[in-house]
């Protein structure tokens, strides 16, 4: 079992992380109290959920729901390798406002990109980097696996939602870009999930509320590179984590390296 590791994201337990390369994780039926999030990364596996049996391969992407039955034997476990987030059903509560019994059971196949992508943000999380950003992405990521259907809030608080509430997010994001905002203070203040609020606020404007962050964060950097400050003052004054993400971040929103931008 020494290929098995197990993480969690916060003291909270809102996300524990489960890494498996080729080594047998479990070869019993089990279930668990949180909503499953799975994506194998290598090999093939005979799964059984809920008395129904399912042929699984590399670049699937999936959720289980809590306290369903499953059971997952793979064909060749030195050709096995796969990652799961075991998420909080009163996290999954607060991102998609739905209850755990109406989760159903759902996988696909995911392309290359996504595939690279969802390594990357189960990477970020498992080492505790669960900004505005990556709970974006991840509730982003989840809404592909769930059926519109399931999601109890869109006619409903369509034809409640004030849109005002979204112009205050806004005014709230110009005000405190600066600042280490959460998607949680952004629900509260619209009075919204976090992934409906993502959704109305990117048809209003174009931008998620992280983008817009960021856009925002990044005119403030071009003003400081005016300035004589190292890279890395400027990218913490800024309100990014590290030199590296306030270049890759930089480069992507203006095509230059803050370097590039400063001589000019």
């Amino acid at each position: 079992m020494q290929n098995i590791r197990y993480s969690f994201n916060n003291t909270k337990g809102d996300i524990e992380i489960k890494k498996c390369n080729n080594s047998i994780h479990s070869s019993k039926a089990h279930f668990h109290n949180e909503v499953s999030i799975g994506l194998i990364q290598k090999g093939a596996s005979k799964t059984e959920i809920d008395c129904n049996t399912y042929e699984l391969t590399d670049k699937t992407f999936l959720i289980i729901p809590p306290n369903i039955s499953h059971k997952c034997n793979a064909y060749d476990y030195k050709n096995w390798n796969f990652r799961m987030l075991y998420i909080n059903t009163e996290w999954f509560k607060a991102g998609f406002n739905i209850k755990s019994e109406k989760i159903k059971f759902e996988y696909m196949k995911v392309n290359e990109k996504l595939f690279l992508d969802i390594i990357k943000l189960t990477d970020d999380i498992e080492n505790k980097i669960m900004n505005l950003e990556n709970e974006s992405k991840l509730l982003t990521y989840i809404s592909i696996l769930i059926k519109n259907d399931n999601i109890d809030l869109d006619e409903e608080i369509s034809r409640n939602f004030n849109l005002k509430r979204i112009d205050e997010i806004k005014e709230y994001l110009n005000e405190n870009y600066l600042k280490n905002i959460r998607l949680n203070d952004l629900a509260k203040i619209a009075n919204i999930s976090k992934y409906y609020l993502i959704r109305k606020f990117n048809n209003c404007y174009g931008l998620s509320p992280h983008q817009y962050i960021t856009n925002l964060r990044i005119n403030h950097a071009k003003k400081l590179l005016k300035n004589k400050m190292d890279f890395a003052s400027i990218a913490i004054e800024s309100g990014f984590y590290d030199q590296s993400h306030f270049t890759k971040c930089f480069k992507e929103y203006t095509g230059v390296t803050p370097m590039k931008y400063k001589t000019y």
